[in-house]
């Protein structure tokens, strides 16, 4: 029989099996201090002790209290009853101690008494109970040991006790010699022979499950009993599936087998060749991640065609990626065979190819067994792979053929300079719009009414920290400057909410505060500080940075945007003697120099003198080739070169072999987004990009495919450091999909990956995120990136928004030739951004026309594919683009004059939508001075036609149909005549006005009580309106609308909409409309602001929106 037919138990099962004897090999010998542990838990020289005062006990039987004190007091004639009653006072199916006692018992019994008394004390043990065998002995006095009788032992939920005594004694069993072991199974018959009861029967068959009609009989006598402990010992001794069935089936047991690695392996060695049944029936149930790749991992060790073929048809299953890769590994034949005759998908493709990588040898030998196709599909993938040049080891960068942790190093003596601490007095510095928007975020404490009381009670001591949040962030200024600087609150839930609208509210004199909230809860405080400055905010950064994932993006991003600030904080602590600040501010300045900023830290380092300028010098110079972690990463299993796409080096030189592919991943398992391995740069000049980031694709699939282990997740900071646009359109749908998929951590970590990719196509789907995705945290979380990237380039994330829009290399016309040689086509964009072709001479066609064979063989078909391309690639950005003009016209945004030249009129896509809308200049009133439309040839002109000329600082915006006035028929008539067709309602826009009693209100009730489906209040949000947080019981009670200068404006709906069950309630009653005041709480239902408060457009606009919903 071939080797790969033969069931082999893996070696690596030897810590989580119970062993049975002619299994895996196994060595046993007694604890050397099993006899303290026991006489340390039995106590018997002690009259008082806990096990002679149990065995005392009046209801202790009679037999039982005889033959246990005799064996406490050490009677050398002492029973196998007498040892299982002491034992039972310090191990018990109730206990849940370490196996370390359980296992000095069954030591002491073996190394004693020899092993047939130990298991006649087994069997004994089993039936015997005490209810508390350790502690409240003072408050629960000393139970009694008693019998089972005619109930059975319940299992808990780990294993207990007795069970580790039964495990302990199976391996002495494995391990005797064959002497012994007769002796010890005669011992057993013997016991069998006597009136036992159903688990004292199951004991014995879980010692010697090589008695397999013991274990037959037990299963079929006792396997249907009411309780669970008899059936899961069973589990372990039964050697046929159906005996399985048998022991599950009446108590629903399969979810505690397969919860149990041990339970998992014992039972597929007990099953052997025959288990795949069991074991896939319990694989493919509902169970944890850990658990279904044990159960995977275990058929991967079934030498059948079945197996390995169940294993095959769940390639795509991310439980399975290991198994498969495992079972193709002890089984190289078999796998190479049916991975060929498999289906042609991408996993099993990937897999084919990497097990040929690993096996050329077999390749020739299978191919010439199997039938023509599986056979030339092997051939297939082993002449490409010959066709693959792998570079020659003298083409490699010496840093992939020896790095730096391959060998031992001697670590450079640090230099230590005496200079001064910083001392600058903490500073402010706010990006763009920061501020703005930090003080408009909303409030949840407090309300304005109690807040006299609420400051009585403060100055009293008698105050929650809810009730303080609510007066610092809704008190007057006077009031909260005068308490500020000393409040240190007791909870910082939410403060990452809170603390940041208390520092744009009240800057420095919020900052002691805040450092101090921050210091003690990073992950709540450190956004806070990110627009202070000064030493104290530097050294916690630079901590942070170095020793705190949770915020070492926050902490990364302050580095940068405040690089002058943290060098003159660090530098001192750099060249101060060695320890832990060192260290982190080390870090800290390697990567403020990483980020552009050398020649600031150095400029720091001078002004400390020529000294401190060296030691900087010597640190930012050190090899950084060796700042390697203290503890290296383990690289996964799944990430096997063979099944990754080999880089290429630059210039043709050939493909990375694997032995060079291995320190790549290792410098990727080292590097995180903002803070890589110096190596990747190595690599990156070394190796061809597109390669690359297909490499790092690779092993992103490899990743997902083995079921995306977070502790892996440098992967996803692969994809940043290795990747390109090709990355971005892959990933950006992946994301997407993940929260949806429980994959939420994941999703905003890919945003993190596509905002340090940062090419416009990166920041194009981040935007995209931002704007329209169905998961609110991701969306928010999209949003903060851009604001991040924004704040960065001192934008607003609206300006961003302006230059992220891709020119998708059209020409500056915005058309863009397509060439076929003989003929060539012209692209243009309609009003909704659809690319059409026409022919040279303007005729639209209906469709790009496929190449014909006058057309040039090689230009045709590349623009086809170009068009394609382009179709796909503008499709992404069109709705945005045109959505966004819609809101800007909704919200009023304005843009200076340059940049609507530049941004908007200039730009070769949007322009397109540009000139189909009606625009304005606006003097500081808002009012309108000249509207405009921007002509064919991208010169503005009013509506007669004539020239405009748009200074570079005007204020420019798209003009509503209330602010054109009378002209408004006139625009529209123009655009009829010049059939220009919109892209969203503008000209033809219906308008309305709320009353004058409307207007004085705080509430406008126009649509209140009217019934609507839910349905049509949640389309709402394509008109920039969102649901309220969920209230209780995951209600969301209203619906929310931006409104210029930071309000919002809140309709009530009853009875809400459920969250994740938006049908549960169909239909919604409207409630009133009101103004929540930026800053207030979204809990209070007070109204204080009038409707007057609002300009016609915005009043216009709502009752436009709210008359969608009801009609």
């Amino acid at each position: 029989m071939s080797t790969e037919d033969t069931y082999v138990t893996p070696a690596s099962w030897q810590r989580s099996i119970v062993p049975r004897r002619g299994g895996l090999p196994v060595a046993w010998r007694p604890g050397a201090n099993w006899a303290a542990v026991v006489a340390e838990h039995t106590q018997p020289d002690d009259p008082e002790s806990l096990s002679r005062r149990a065995l005392a006990q009046q209801h202790t039987p009679a037999d039982v209290r005889a033959e246990g004190l005799a064996h406490l007091d050490g009677d050398p004639l002492s029973t196998p009853l007498g040892a299982a009653a002491v034992a039972v006072t310090a191990v018990g199916p109730s206990d849940r101690w370490s196996s370390a006692i359980s296992s000095a018992f069954a030591d002491g019994w073996v190394a004693t008494r020899g092993l047939p008394f130990a298991v006649r004390a087994a069997v004994e043990l089993v039936d015997l109970k005490h209810p508390h065998p350790r502690g409240r002995v003072q408050t629960m006095g000393v139970g009694h040991v008693g019998r089972y009788g005619a109930n059975t032992p319940s299992a808990g939920w780990e294993i207990d006790g007795t069970t580790l005594v039964l495990q302990r004694l199976r391996t002495a069993m494995a391990a005797a010699s064959d002497d012994e072991h007769a002796a010890a199974v005669a011992a057993l018959a013997a016991a069998r022979e006597l009136p036992l009861r159903p688990h004292q029967l199951a004991t014995a068959s879980f010692l010697a499950p090589q008695r397999r009609d013991w274990v037959s009989h037990d299963v079929s006598a006792h396997g249907a009993l009411h309780g669970d402990w008899i059936q899961l010992l069973l589990v372990g001794a039964i050697t046929e599936p159906g005996q399985l069935t048998t022991l599950t089936q009446r108590n629903h047991l399969d979810y505690r087998v397969r919860s149990s690695l041990t339970r998992v392996h014992t039972l597929a060695e007990g099953l052997g060749a025959g288990g795949l049944p069991a074991l896939l029936e319990l694989a493919d149930a509902y169970g944890t991640d850990a658990e279904s790749r044990s159960l995977f991992g275990a058929i991967a060790a079934i030498p059948t065609d079945d197996a390995f073929g169940a294993l095959l048809a769940r390639a795509d299953d991310r439980y399975v990626a290991a198994a498969l890769l495992e079972a193709a590994d002890r089984f190289p034949r078999r796998a190479m065979r049916l991975l060929a005759a498999g289906p042609a998908s991408a996993a099993v493709n990937t897999y084919l190819r990497a097990h040929i990588a690993k096996h050329r040898d077999l390749a020739d030998e299978v191919a010439a067994a199997l039938p023509a196709g599986p056979a030339e599909r092997i051939r297939a993938v082993s002449a490409r792979l010959a066709a693959a040049r792998e570079a020659p080891a003298e083409a490699l960068p010496p840093l992939l053929v020896s790095p730096p942790w391959a060998a031992g190093r001697t670590a450079a003596r640090p230099v230590v300079v005496a200079v001064p601490a910083c001392t600058d007095a903490p500073a402010v510095d706010w990006a763009p719009g920061e501020r703005d928007a930090w003080s408009r975020r909303p409030v949840h404490y407090g309300n304005l009414r109690d807040l006299a009381d609420i400051e009585v009670r403060y100055r009293a001591g008698r105050t929650s920290t809810w009730e303080e949040v609510g007066l610092f962030v809704r008190g007057s200024d006077e009031l909260v400057r005068s308490l500020l600087p000393q409040w240190r609150p007791g909870d910082l839930w939410d403060g990452d909410e809170w603390l940041g609208l208390l520092a744009a509210r009240h800057e420095l004199v919020a900052f002691p505060m805040i450092v101090d909230a921050a210091r003690r809860s990073p992950l709540n405080g450190a956004k806070a500080l990110l627009p202070f400055t000064g030493p104290e905010v530097a050294e916690l950064m630079a901590m942070w940075f170095a020793r705190l994932k949770s915020v070492r993006a926050v902490a990364a991003a302050w580095l940068q945007r405040h690089p002058e600030a943290a060098a003159r904080a660090l530098v001192p602590a750099a060249l101060a003697k060695p320890g832990a600040a060192r260290r982190s501010a080390e870090r800290a300045l390697r990567a403020v120099a990483a980020a552009g900023h050398r020649g600031v830290i150095e400029g720091v380092a001078r002004d400390h003198g020529a000294e401190a300028a060296g030691g900087i010098a010597a640190l930012l110079d050190a090899d950084p080739l060796e700042a390697l972690p203290a503890k290296l990463p383990t690289l996964p299993d799944w990430a096997d070169p063979a099944l990754l796409t080999a880089p290429e080096l630059a210039g043709g030189a050939g493909s990375l072999p694997a032995g060079a592919v291995r320190p790549v991943l290792m410098m990727l398992a080292m590097s995180r987004i903002g803070e890589p391995y110096a190596g990747i740069a190595v690599l990156r000049e070394a190796c061809d990009p597109a390669s690359l980031a297909e490499f790092a694709w690779s092993l992103f699939e490899a990743w997902q495919l083995a079921g995306s282990p977070s502790k892996e997740g440098w992967v996803l900071d692969a994809q940043a450091l290795l990747g390109d646009d090709g990355t971005v359109r892959r990933l950006a749908p992946v994301i997407r999909a993940w929260p949806g998929e429980g994959g939420h951590a994941r999703a905003v970590a890919g945003l993190d990956v596509l905002a340090e990719i940062g090419t416009d196509v990166a920041l194009m789907h981040l935007h995209g995120i931002s704007e329209k995705v169905k998961f609110k945290g991701l969306k928010e979380r999209a949003a903060e990136k851009i604001a991040e990237v924004a704040a960065e380039l001192r934008l607003t994330p609206e300006q961003l928004a302006d230059r992220l829009v891709p020119d998708f290399g059209l020409e500056a016309g915005g058309t863009l030739v397509l060439d076929y040689g003989p003929r060539r086509f012209v692209v243009g964009f309609d009003e909704q951004l659809k690319p059409f072709v026409a022919d040279e001479d303007g005729k639209r066609r209906a469709a790009l026309p496929k190449p014909g064979a006058k057309d040039d063989p090689e230009l045709a078909p590349a623009a086809e594919r170009r068009f394609a391309g382009l179709k796909k690639d503008v499709r992404t950005v069109a709705g945005d683009q045109i959505r966004r003009f819609e809101r800007a016209m909704v919200w009023q945004r304005r843009w200076a004059g340059a940049e609507f030249r530049e941004l908007i009129v200039g730009h070769p896509l949007v322009w397109h939508v540009a000139r189909r809308l009606v625009w304005a200049t606006y003097d500081t009133a808002g009012a309108v001075v000249t509207a405009l439309r921007v002509a064919e040839d991208r010169s503005l002109a009013d509506l007669d036609d004539e020239t405009v000329t748009v200074a570079e600082d005007a204020v420019v915006g798209v003009a509503h149909p209330l602010q054109l006035g009378a002209t408004g028929p006139a625009w529209a008539e123009l655009f009829a005549d010049y059939e220009i067709l919109q892209p969203f309602p503008q000209l033809g826009r219906e308008t309305h006005a709320a009353s004058e009693e409307e207007l004085r209100s705080t509430v406008f009730t126009r649509y209140s009580g009217m019934k609507v489906p839910t349905t049509k209040v949640i389309g709402l949000e394509r008109r920039g309106w969102r649901r309220a947080e969920p209230m209780d019981a995951g209600v969301q009670d209203s619906m929310e609308r931006d409104l210029p200068g930071g309000a919002v404006l809140v309709l009530d709906i009853e009875p809400g909409i459920v969250v994740g069950e938006i049908t549960m309630m169909p239909d919604q009653q409207l409630g009133g409309v009101y103004i929540r005041g930026a800053g207030e709480s979204a809990w209070s239902r007070e109204h204080r602001h009038r409707l007057d408060g609002l300009d016609p457009v915005t009043m216009s606009e709502i009752i436009r929106d709210l008359r969608e919903v009801v009609q």
